[in-house]
C-alpha cells in the first residue's frame, strides 16, 4: 500500500539547508541528509552520546569503539559543529560587551 509518498522523502521538504546554504530536500532541523550524517559525526567525536541517533542503541561500553571507527574513516576534526575555541571566544566578546555598558 502506498500513500503517493516516496519513503526516502518522508518528513523532507525543500528549502535551503542551514549547514551547506543549499536549496534542496530538508528535515525538521532544516539539514540536507549530508549535513544530518556530518553532525552526527560531529556528536559521536565529542561525545554528545545523549543527543546523536546513531549512538542512541549502541551499549555504552561500545560507545568509545565506535567513535574510534568514525574518526579512523572521517578524520578527527568537526565538520559542521564550530569548535569550542569559537564558542567561548563568542561568549567572552558578549561579557566584555556588558561590561563596558555598566
Amino acid at each position: 500500500m502506498t500513500f503517493g509518498l516516496d519513503h526516502d522523502e518522508f518528513g523532507f521538504y525543500e528549502a535551503e539547508c542551514r549547514g551547506c546554504e543549499i536549496f534542496m530536500q530538508v528535515d525538521e532541523a532544516g539539514l540536507c541528509k549530508e549535513c544530518v550524517a556530518k553532525l552526527e559525526r560531529d556528536l559521536i567525536r565529542q561525545r554528545d552520546w545523549d543527543y546523536s541517533t546513531v549512538a542512541y542503541g549502541v551499549p555504552p561500553e561500545k560507545r568509545e569503539e565506535l567513535r574510534k571507527k568514525i574518526i579512523q574513516q572521517f578524520g578527527e576534526d568537526l565538520e559542521l559543529i564550530a569548535p569550542n575555541e569559537v564558542k567561548r571566544s563568542r561568549s567572552r566578546a558578549r561579557k566584555r560587551g556588558e561590561k563596558k555598558r555598566s
